[in-house]
């Protein structure tokens, strides 16, 4: 990696970023190696600048630092990068998540009934976590959900969501409140109308993330702005390739009135229910 990707070469002494792993709008993430606990773990550097950037870090500090699940990555420390006493920027340590987004997954090869159904369930059930304690994640999409496979024997790939960058929570939800934020093509139809949001909204998303899964293809295409109001016009399309048991539970996710849709909770309940009855088809 040429030097230009390695801003920094220490951090509150002791990580030393490595390799640069994503580039957005306002930060970088790089792996980076703990020199005092001899292991990699992941930065996120913001960039500098203004207060509103510095009150999103402090925002998502104190979001990740009140999560603990095995569905969330975790948290390990954070600071101020100051080795430029005129350009200071906040970083965030997190863990080192090896695996891939289910975005690539979804581009490389598509998935069975039952990953898409233990996706599903694996996210569902930690939003339910997530929500209980306030927080709503507001960017559920495919890029922020990692597959992680752990390499033993009996293990399998779990999904794991990643970047509460935006997130909020709902008994604040004046933060950040000004505009519109997270991925177009995933947004719930409220996000669109910068309206106050519930955790319904998480579940529009995952809704959508679901039915993409089943089709492999995005339910509102179009620029930014036209796919963020199409679903202003119409709900989106459950094709038969969808199977059954799962269309009625993504158009009740998808449903254009937050009340309607159902919790976190009663998605993975939904979603254990359904790969309970695939395996037992399975064996039958």
């Amino acid at each position: 990696m040429d030097k230009p990707d390695i801003p920094v070469p220490l951090l509150l002494g002791r990580y030393r970023p490595t390799r640069l792993l994503a580039r957005g709008g306002t930060s970088m993430v790089f792996r980076a190696r703990d020199e005092n606990l001899g292991r990699d773990v992941a930065v996120k550097l913001f960039s500098s600048g203004s207060q509103n950037d510095v009150a999103r870090f402090r925002a998502e500090v104190g979001v990740l630092a009140g999560l603990r699940h095995h569905g969330v990555v975790s948290i390990l420390d954070a600071g101020v990068d100051d080795s430029s006493p005129k350009d200071p920027r906040p970083f965030l340590v997190i863990e080192l998540v090896e695996g891939d987004t289910l975005r690539a997954v979804l581009n490389a090869d598509p998935l069975s009934t039952r990953q898409i159904g233990e996706v599903a369930f694996e996210v569902a059930e930690t939003l339910e976590y997530v929500h209980a304690r306030g927080v709503i994640h507001r960017d559920v999409t495919p890029s922020n959900i990692m597959i992680v496979d752990y390499g033993t024997r009996f293990s399998r790939p779990r999904a794991r969501l990643t970047d509460f960058g935006i997130a909020i929570h709902a008994k604040r939800p004046q933060e950040f409140a000004e505009g519109t934020f997270g991925t177009a093509a995933y947004l719930s139809p409220e996000q669109v109308r910068s309206e106050t949001l519930t955790p319904a909204s998480d579940i529009y998303s995952l809704g959508l993330v679901l039915l993409e899964c089943f089709t492999r293809t995005v339910a509102f295409p179009g620029t930014p702005v036209e796919s963020a109001l199409a679903r202003l016009d119409r709900d989106p399309v459950t094709p038969d390739v969808v199977p059954e048991r799962w269309r009625g539970l993504i158009e009740s996710m998808t449903h254009a009135h937050a009340t309607r849709r159902p919790s976190a909770a009663d998605v993975a309940t939904a979603a254990r229910g359904a790969l309970r009855a695939d395996r037992e088809h399975e064996a039958a």
